[in-house]
């Protein structure tokens, strides 16, 4: 194998060189990096990155110890500790002990002699015998294992909550005649589990038997179950391969009834059956992760007593499950209800799921999309005759103060579906998308808020991280202003770095007024501007307008050159690979990854947009008053609105703003950025909250300055032309005195 002196020799750079290149230090040429990668790359180097935390007097290795690695809960355990820690740069080995005592043994003997960072351990043991280092962190998951030092913690699921939730479901729904089928009694999850399961029969005056098997005999115990003398109305699991292995020895005699089955899973993406009790091992491996990177924090607040420790001095971290949070109801006659919305991801999303909500409702809704220029005609009809075929409409957030009083009919905040959903929503979500001067009118639907994205692959190259540190004399980062968003902009556009990896910097969206003005509004912002000003004119013959155009302009020169006329189109740009960085509405950056040919999933940083001062966008949904169905409506917006279905909507590329989608790990694996979203939506902003000018509205100015925006890049006039224009307009249309007569 090649060593650093052979690259050395082969570059024709010093020993010392090749060392900083390969340790990631910045303090080499954007040349000799590259000179340096491609002859490792040509003698067939590779870094030994354990042999280098090694040298350096880091041991980042975290091993694994599970009974069984083909059971879904630990897959899902390893899943959410590796997504964790790999982008920490930590070595995760998984081992796999059978269930068998003496491998356990074994396989932990051998992890302790590494000196890891920490084990994290299933156990099928009761007391460990081995010492473990002082900075060996043991993290024991479901089942407590004796003997080890205080320095490790305990992490396990409810499972008293969740044995005496089975059980009281169970016996609900008429089970006289149970079973319990599971591993060891002595393991702690089993026998807090068991305990639980068992008072409820008890006090229920159920009969109720425990079978233990080892996991490699459950297939066995299910034939059993299934071919007892006196058969059992349910029979009670705790995993997923457990219901599994009963359906499988039914299916060798099907004429006999299957017991109804209730199992603690793993949790699943998607619609679980309703007997199944979430426990999602996912989330768990992400908290324990999280542990792991901060545990001397977690051992501080442990010793403070803001983590409760057990009898044996032990830290203990409890997780919850639950049941599917599925909406129920008693269908009635059927009956059809009218939605008009937007075309855009979410309602695309919803579409998919309206049959659900008639199989478990009766109620059909019959769904119109249409693009935005045709649903503003529409709901501008609605304003002016206060009546429409229609019972539900979204409408765009901008457009709330004047249309929804004259077309929504106001929502009792009493009403307890209404109080529920409120409930359920981001509370970061700003009250600008439910109500006009107190009354509430409407619920957020697709609340979204600009967010800057850019290239993790290229940001974080160290060839690319230098050559920017010669061009600029300064690091590259992500920009905190469009000052610095322009000159990174600049760097990534071949045009003018003709080593650029990316054709361009970025796009903007300016095919249209309203997506014109969403590109300058946040830069007159930055500047301190405001719209109404302090005295309630709307004034942008300013300077900091003035300024914030010019800066769109210089944009203009690193971004793409066709006209992009929504975001859907801008987000596809980035997909592709052409830009660095793009800014985006957050109800449209799922657009990066769904294009199947994307060059950017799992490539994506996101951040708030330069400036800090994003625009808020999205709609909200109302119910109209002249409908005769408001309680269908009321019902459709309850299971649209649910856990279940706003999750499902938000993974197939919409945006429902419940706030449960923070906890869902699969969501935030495939749109990280949604976890920092409610944070965005604090700082988003949308024309003035303070009503100083009556006739003010908020998109008929975007669409005026949207216009000017336009009018500049097109050549047509020059900044101050195109912002006069935009002045003597909005003084015919805004700037009125009171006697109705127009302003100056």
């Amino acid at each position: 194998m090649a060593t650093i002196k052979d690259i050395a020799k082969y570059a024709g750079v010093s020993h010392g060189t090749v060392s900083n290149v390969l340790n990631r230090k910045g303090n080499v040429s954007a040349e000799k990096i590259k000179l340096v990668e491609q002859a490792a790359r040509a003698l067939g180097y590779q870094i030994n990155s354990q042999a280098s935390k090694l040298r350096s007097g880091r041991s980042e290795n975290i091993c694994i110890i599970v009974p069984r690695i083909d059971l879904k809960m630990y897959g899902k355990l390893y899943a959410g500790i590796e997504k964790e820690l790999h982008e920490q740069d930590y070595t995760i080995e998984i081992l796999c002990s059978e269930g068998v005592a003496s491998t356990e043994s074994r396989l932990l003997k051998k992890a302790l002699s590494l000196r890891p960072t920490a084990i994290v351990l299933v156990s099928c043991q009761f007391k460990n015998e081995e010492p473990v280092p002082e900075e060996t962190m043991v993290i024991m998951v479901d089942r407590f294992v004796k003997g080890f030092p205080e320095h490790s913690a305990f992490v396990s699921f409810d499972y008293e909550k969740a044995g005496r939730e089975i059980a009281e479901k169970c016996v609900r729904d008429g089970n006289r005649s149970v079973a319990l089928l599971c591993e060891n009694e002595r393991y702690t999850n089993n026998r807090r589990f068991i305990k639980s399961v068992s008072e409820v029969m008890e006090s229920e005056g159920c009969y109720f038997e425990v079978l233990e098997a080892p996991e490699f005999m459950k297939f066995n115990r299910a034939f059993d179950l299934l071919y007892a003398a006196d058969p059992f109305d349910a029979i009670i699991t705790m995993s997923r391969e457990d219901v599994e292995n009963i359906k499988m020895a039914h299916s060798y005699n099907s004429q006999g009834e299957l017991p109804r089955i209730y199992s603690v899973v793993s949790k699943n993406f998607g619609m679980e059956n309703r007997d199944m009790y979430e426990m999602d091992y996912k989330l768990m491996g992400q908290h324990i992760a999280e542990i792991i990177l901060k545990k001397e924090e977690f051992q501080r607040k442990a010793d403070k007593g803001e983590i409760r420790k057990g009898k044996s001095g032990i830290p203990e971290v409890t997780e919850e499950g639950r049941f599917p949070q599925r909406k129920v109801y008693a269908p009635r006659q059927e009956e059809t209800i009218r939605f008009l919305t937007v075309n855009n991801s979410t309602g695309e999303a919803i579409k998919r799921l309206l049959p659900l909500f008639k199989e478990q409702s009766g109620i059909d809704v019959n769904m119109v999309e249409t693009p935005y220029d045709e649903l503003r005609k529409m709901v501008s009809k609605m304003k002016v005759t206060e009546e429409t075929v229609f019972d539900l409409v979204r409408i765009d957030m901008a457009w709330m103060l004047g249309d929804s009083e004259r077309i929504f009919r106001r929502m009792d905040r009493s009403d307890p579906v209404i109080q529920r959903i409120r409930s359920a929503i981001f509370p970061g979500i700003p009250e600008e998308y439910y109500s006009v001067n107190g009354d509430m009118y409407a619920l957020p639907l697709d609340a979204c808020v600009q967010m800057l994205f850019c290239r993790k692959d290229i940001f974080e190259d160290e060839l690319i991280k230098r050559g920017y540190y010669e061009a600029n004399r300064k690091r590259l980062a992500i920009p905190e202003s469009f000052q610095e968003y322009n000159q990174v902009a600049e760097f990534f556009t071949r045009r003018y770095n003709r080593k650029s990896p990316t054709a361009y910097g970025t796009t903007l969206t300016c095919g249209r007024s309203y997506t014109a003005a969403c590109e300058v509004l946040p830069r007159f912002y930055e500047l301190g501007g405001r719209v109404p000003d302090e005295e309630g004119r709307v004034q942008v013959v300013t300077a900091e307008m003035r300024a914030a155009f010019e800066s769109c302009l210089e944009s203009e020169k690193y971004a793409t050159k066709e006209p992009h006329f929504w975001w859907q189109e801008s987000a596809e740009v980035f997909s592709d690979g052409f830009t660095a960085m793009n800014i985006l509405f957050s109800n449209y950056a799922s657009d990066m990854i769904h294009n199947v040919s994307s060059k950017v999933a799992g490539k994506i940083i996101y951040a708030e947009v330069p400036g800090g001062n994003p625009l808020l966008g999205g709609g909200s949904v109302g119910i109209t008053k002249s409908t005769e169905k408001e309680e269908a409506c009321l019902k459709f917006l309850d299971w649209l609105y649910s856990d279940e279905i706003s999750e499902m909507i938000t993974y197939l590329g919409g945006f429902i703003g419940n706030r449960s989608i923070v906890n869902n790990v699969d969501i935030l694996e495939l749109y990280p950025w949604i976890e920092g979203i409610e944070e965005m939506f604090r700082k988003g902003k949308r024309g003035s909250k303070e009503k100083k000018n009556k006739w003010f509205d908020e998109f008929a100015f975007e669409d005026i300055l949207g216009s000017a925006v336009i009018s500049v890049m097109s050549g047509t006039s020059t900044v101050d032309e195109a912002l006069l224009e935009a002045q003597r307009i909005c003084d015919r249309v805004f700037n009125r005195e009171e006697t109705g007569k127009e302003g100056a």
